[in-house]
């Protein structure tokens, strides 16, 4: 590692159910853009972190790809109204196409699937070759809202946060101002 290197906080996001809303507040998983509903305390969140000069990703499983639920279009569709309606605050978003039930074994093994750190990492990794910057683990923040968004930060030694407790800082935030 050089001297030059600058260290950043990175904040690795779930995407549905922590900065959209996803299958426990809509009764449906995000299948296309039109189901697209991003909560604003993420998105203030989301503006704090920018401005203290972090970077920020969104790594979330879409199995659906895999089981034929939906297509990789409908999801990139998903992901860009995501961007669109979080003002654009992602460095990157990725996703796994993933699932463990998926017919063809191509499809249903993998190391990107949370729990699994994979996706985590490389999404980082690919970042941090733009920029030049590094992000070091201690400086880090992985907010989820299941139990496999808990067990990737562990297993990338991220500090983890529950999504609703994110969120609850925006409003405890608001109200100290």
């Amino acid at each position: 590692m050089t001297h030059t290197e600058a260290r950043v906080a990175l904040l690795a996001l779930d995407l549905d159910g922590t900065v959209r809303k996803g299958a426990d507040e809509l009764g449906r998983f995000v299948n296309g853009p039109n189901d697209v509903e991003v909560f604003p305390e993420a998105v203030s969140l989301m503006r704090q972190w920018k401005k203290r000069g972090g970077r920020i990703i969104g790594v979330s499983n879409q199995g659906g790809i895999a089981l034929g639920i939906v297509t990789m279009k409908d999801v990139a569709a998903a992901m860009s109204e995501t961007h669109k309606q979080a003002e654009r605050l992602f460095d990157k978003i990725a996703w796994c196409r993933h699932h463990p039930d998926a017919k063809d074994p191509e499809y249903a093994r993998c190391w990107c699937r949370k729990p699994a750190p994979g996706l985590l990492i490389e999404t980082a990794l690919k970042l941090a070759a733009e920029t030049g910057e590094i992000y070091p683990p201690h400086l880090g923040l992985f907010v989820g809202d299941r139990e496999e968004d808990r067990e990737c930060a562990r297993i990338a030694n991220f500090d983890f946060m529950w999504a609703k407790d994110w969120r609850a800082t925006a409003a405890m935030e608001i109200n100290d101002a």
